[in-house]
């Protein structure tokens, strides 16, 4: 070999050598870093834009959020499923589903508009069990309503965790007192495990009915971020909590709203937590 072969052949060797080492410690800073689980709650009111009047769906629209932020759990509320309003054809949970590359689970409250509606749940890990419930009321308020709880367990980069997605009456705080009570019954069967609730409440911060909770959560804020309505938010309908157990595992590093005001007439809130 001659010189300018050699010179060649050792540049060659210590560029090998110095790429090889950056991917080594690329990849061994990317390993150092702490998983994140990223969750949203997010009502969709049946995929139905404010600006296109009720009952006319975009549900590309709804599936376009979520796939611009990527969470890995998504709680959904006001679902339809083989209504008339929606389209005799249209499982929305499902459809979404397939439109975000996720996994999903159904829960029913009501019929309505001859199909189902309900609450849902969207995961990007395998749903290995899922649970649905009905929430009932006590009033005899005509616009009371049977709501629904959908539960999931799944393994996560954080371990195995239980998600809840549930809507609560929108008329009368004893309905929504009575509800709450109902969402505790159901809590306690998985208390063995970290519980993360997104949740349509139709409760402000302040109001005492959320202190219900407290049994089994730690309430995320008091100035927390308004979701409702999308385009002029000025109060806080949507929560995401963890519970005891949970808040003793994970760290919250994020809970904002998503500023999306087209697809629904709520803000999409997300929540990121890590390990402690």
């Amino acid at each position: 070999m001659n010189f300018r072969s050699q010179s060649i052949a050792l540049a060659l060797a210590a560029w090998v050598s110095l790429f090889t080492g950056l991917t080594t410690a690329q990849s061994s800073a990317a390993k150092a870093q702490p998983p994140v689980l990223k969750v949203m709650t997010y009502n969709i009111r049946i995929a139905s834009p404010p600006a296109k009047g009720w009952g006319v769906q975009d549900l590309p629209a709804t599936a376009a959020v979520i796939n611009r932020t990527q969470p890995d759990l998504v709680a959904l509320q006001e679902v339809d499923v083989f209504t008339d309003r929606s389209g005799k054809n249209s499982h929305q949970a499902r459809e979404l589903a397939e439109l975000t590359g996720m996994h999903y689970h159904f829960a029913k409250a009501v019929d309505r508009s001859n199909g189902d509606y309900g609450v849902a749940i969207l995961s990007r890990y395998p749903i290995r069990k899922a649970e649905s419930y009905r929430l009932t009321y006590l009033t005899n308020h005509p616009e009371a309503e049977i709501r629904a709880a959908a539960v999931v367990t799944v393994k996560t980069p954080l371990g195995k965790v239980v998600f809840i997605s549930a809507h609560l009456d929108h008329i009368s705080d004893q309905d929504r007192a009575h509800q709450i009570q109902q969402l505790n019954d159901i809590i306690r069967k998985y208390r063995k495990y970290p519980v993360i609730l997104g949740a349509d409440l139709n409760a402000r911060p302040a109001n005492p009915v959320l202190k219900g909770l407290e049994a089994n959560f730690e309430l995320p804020c008091t100035d927390c971020p308004l979701t409702f309505p999308a385009d002029q938010p000025d109060r806080t309908l949507d929560y995401l909590m963890l519970s005891r157990k949970a808040t003793q595992k994970f760290k919250r590093l994020s809970y904002q709203v998503v500023p999306e005001p087209y697809a629904s007439d709520h803000l999409p809130l997300m929540m990121e937590i890590s390990r402690k």
